[in-house]
């Protein structure tokens, strides 16, 4: 069987020593809003050799020399541009990446009334989000959004209910812990550029925000 990694938001993230992407074939994303960007685009990787060298293939109209096509291929090229960006984001990823746990590490500390996320023992988490569970998700959102602080929700609805599956007969199914994620998760900021301040603003308004609400009872999380 071959494994793919969806490592899209996963750059730096480890097992061990063993990084996010030297699973199998790992697919990574350069989207903006991720934790390095080349504006658009991504990268695959492989130790496979004859796969790397089809992934080039079909990456250039299926071409080794240029007009002599061994296979049909796409335009799927990274710009010149936009590797010059990544060349230039790839340095700071470990600096990106510790500011993060280190913004992680205070929301984990010392948010109140809201599940943080766990991180099993060996595991170097890189935070692409952070997401919390919540009470009452959209009023909190709202209140948090009131009081300067941006948050999102990701994702709000599960992949079998969407147009696509229900075209294909789904919909029906019931996924008790997927639909109930649905309604309590949401992200707040831990972006690198964050500063301490900006930081303790946003723990206080969640902290203050779970008070009014109610905290996020376990029944509730289990229902």
């Amino acid at each position: 069987l071959a494994v793919v990694e969806d490592a899209a938001q996963a750059h730096g993230a480890a097992i061990g020593d063993r990084r996010s992407g030297s699973w199998g074939i790992g697919a990574f994303s350069f989207y903006p809003t991720k934790n390095m960007t080349t504006g658009e685009g991504g990268m695959l990787t492989t130790d496979d050799g004859e796969l790397a060298e089809r992934i080039r293939l079909l990456r250039e109209h299926g071409m080794k020399v240029r007009y002599h096509h061994d296979l049909v291929g796409y335009n799927f090229r990274m710009t010149d541009l936009a590797v010059a960006i990544g060349l230039a984001q790839l340095p700071k990823l470990p600096g990106y990446n510790d500011r993060r746990r280190a913004i992680a590490a205070r929301y984990g500390s010392q948010l109140r009334g809201v599940i943080t996320p766990s991180v099993p023992d060996g595991v170097t988490h890189v935070y692409h989000q952070y997401t919390i569970r919540v009470r009452d998700r959209d009023a909190f959102a709202e209140r948090l959004k009131g009081m300067g602080v941006g948050s999102a929700i990701y994702y709000p609805i599960p992949v079998h209910r969407q147009k696509p599956f229900l075209a294909l007969g789904y919909g029906d199914e019931r996924y008790p812990v997927t639909e109930r994620l649905t309604e309590q998760v949401l992200s707040i900021p831990v972006h690198p550029s964050l500063t301490d301040d900006e930081v303790a603003t946003v723990i206080g308004a969640v902290n203050e925000t779970a008070s009014a609400l109610g905290p996020l009872e376990p029944e509730e999380t289990r229902r």
